[in-house]
């Protein structure tokens, strides 16, 4: 381990930026919804919407089946937080951590692959330490949520295709596979990607046996579930119109990929590359340059066979990645998810960049450290610097494709999204739902019945006050819910003592303040103004492009002058 010292120092780097302060902020509205539902597991065994007290579903009810029990998403990560509630209690370091420590053994994955692949330890550094500096991987991991799953699961899954030689492997590809699929449906993709290198890549022949021997297990176990969960997959995608939205989807989604991993620095690096295989032959290094491994040289200047497999895995991946966002997300939503369906392409890409960084260098630390600083503190290697001529503030929904371009010309060209995200860590960055959460536990009573209109899953978790107005006459779910008895405060407003507005998301759930005041009004309630809430739309968002860090500092332009947050106190006659 004496010779893997540099990595030490990343691991340990990694670790500490995964781990410190990782309870610090509420809660976003993703984590909250993966919060909650870990939570009734603890209740029930199963991810159930409705625990006793409120119905949790930002899907209008699309995502659950007449039991009330959630289907549509896949399981692995409720269970995954739910064994960290029963250890640690249920809190907001308990919901994050597994979720950390799968992109910290991320990192590790991300080092001993691109190691073993190269054989040669400073391109494993640079994927790593590349890895490290991205402040949308540090995200990703730092949430409650799927996304450092998909990343983990990717990398075993591709690690065990590669040493796939035995019934063993065969079976462990198989889980990782099942595990994989059942943390995002995406993670089919690169699943699908292996099968078909194994018929027409011929590196691959030999997983071919292997793999084929798994996929039966692969597709019982995760086939019947898009036949469960079909309603809550219809509910958040947009089918294709036309063979040109296709490709406008398609540019969309290599803008993002290409706004939070070095895309563009590796098309570079591989044109390079490319020229360096044509000229290679003729005129060779002066001398054999790479590392010394039992006694034999390993030259680094040139892309060896697996080196060139692992390449071809990534790129191949990549774009099926693309071709499922294409296929299934408009380009406005691509714009605001980014590429969380796709977190695992930032550790591929990484791997890419730093296996290519090392190859083109010859080995020399000359070249590949200097490399190694641009890709990782600059952004160079993205596409936002060339981007100067894009609109800054773009509406998405009436643009063909809308780029992510930081107001600050600094932040354009360097990655000062690093000492932001660094100064966060020991920063408090409460936002409106942190505090709508201290207002209500300071003036609320256990049992009042609590209206929103925006991250209610969060406001639940922090509060435990039961919310009402969760379920409307159009959902979904509603005549199952009224079968199973569900109470009266769940289908309406009648009885709610408190309303937190987020009049930014006013109409957002197909309902607005001005018929909820209305039916109040009509009831003979009283409806009293008790705070505003300066409003920040989000606490703890995953996408950097809209992450509010503290000082309500934006790396990406916001939206200005949002209206406040309004707390309510409702009093109802006798």
């Amino acid at each position: 381990m004496r010779s893997h010292w540099p990595f030490a120092i990343v691991a340990s780097l990694g670790l500490a930026l995964l781990l410190i302060n990782l309870g610090s902020g509420y809660l976003w509205a993703d984590e909250g919804d993966t919060a909650v539902l870990a939570s009734n597991i603890l209740k029930f065994g199963v991810p159930k919407a409705w625990d006793g007290v409120t119905f949790m579903d930002s899907d209008f009810g699309a995502r659950e089946n007449d039991q009330l029990v959630m289907v549509s998403s896949p399981w692995v990560q409720y269970y995954l937080a739910a064994a960290s509630f029963a250890l640690f209690g249920q809190n907001t370091f308990a919901a994050r951590l597994p979720f950390a420590l799968a992109g910290w053994m991320s990192i590790l994955f991300v080092y001993f692959f691109v190691w073993r692949i190269t054989v040669n330890r400073w391109a494993g550094f640079c994927a790593a330490a590349l890895l490290v500096s991205s402040v949308q991987f540090l995200l990703y991991c730092r949430q409650c949520r799927y996304y450092s799953l998909s990343i983990l699961l990717t990398c075993g899954l591709i690690w065990i295709f590669f040493q796939m030689k035995s019934a063993r492997h065969c079976v462990l590809f198989a889980i990782t596979a099942i595990l994989l699929f059942h943390a995002h449906p995406i993670g089919i993709m690169p699943v699908a990607v292996l099968g078909i290198l194994t018929l027409i890549y011929r590196p691959f022949s030999f997983q071919r046996r292997w793999f084929w021997f798994a996929f039966p297990a692969i597709i019982a176990f995760t086939l019947p579930w898009f036949a469960l969960a079909h309603a809550g997959y219809t509910e958040n995608t947009a089918p294709l119109r036309s063979s040109g939205e296709f490709f406008v989807r398609l540019i969309q989604y290599l803008l993002e990929c290409a706004s939070v991993t070095p895309l563009i620095g590796i098309a570079i690096l591989f044109s390079i590359l490319l020229v360096f295989r044509k000229f290679a032959p003729s005129s060779p290094p002066p001398e054999p340059r790479g590392i010394v491994e039992n006694g034999t040289i390993h030259a680094s200047g040139f892309v060896k066979s697996q080196e060139t497999a692992f390449l071809v895995v990534i790129f191949a991946t990549f774009l099926s990645y693309a071709l499922a966002m294409a296929l299934t997300q408009r380009t406005a939503a691509l714009w605001v998810t980014g590429v969380r369906y796709t977190a695992a392409i930032i550790p591929l890409l990484a791997m890419a960049a730093g296996l290519l960084i090392v190859k083109i260098s010859w080995g020399k630390i000359s070249i590949w450290l200097p490399l190694l600083l641009v890709f990782a503190f600059t952004n160079l290697a993205q596409i936002t610097p060339w981007l100067f001529w894009a609109d800054t503030n773009p509406d998405p929904e009436n643009k063909l494709v809308a780029a992510h371009v930081p107001e600050k010309v600094v932040d354009r060209f360097f990655a000062t999204g690093e000492l932001l995200f660094l100064r966060d860590l020991w920063r408090s960055n409460p936002g409106t739902l942190a505090k709508s959460c201290e207002f209500l536990r300071q003036h609320a009573q256990p049992g009042d019945v609590v209206i929103t209109n925006y991250e209610s899953e969060p406001l639940y978790f922090h509060t435990r006050l039961p919310q009402g107005m969760k379920i409307t006459r159009q959902d979904p779910i509603y005549e199952a819910a009224r079968r199973r008895g569900l109470p009266e405060y769940i289908f309406g407003v009648d009885r709610a003592r408190w309303v937190i507005w987020r009049f930014n998301w006013d109409d957002y759930l197909g309902i607005n303040w001005a018929e909820v005041e209305r039916h109040f009004l009509s009831e003979g309630a009283q409806i009293t103004e008790m705070a505003k809430v300066e409003e920040t739309a989000w606490e703890n968002r995953e996408n950097i492009h809209f992450h509010r860090f503290s000082g309500d500092t934006y790396l990406f332009p916001s939206e200005k002058d949002k209206p406040s947050a309004r707390v309510f106190r409702i009093d109802w006659p006798a």
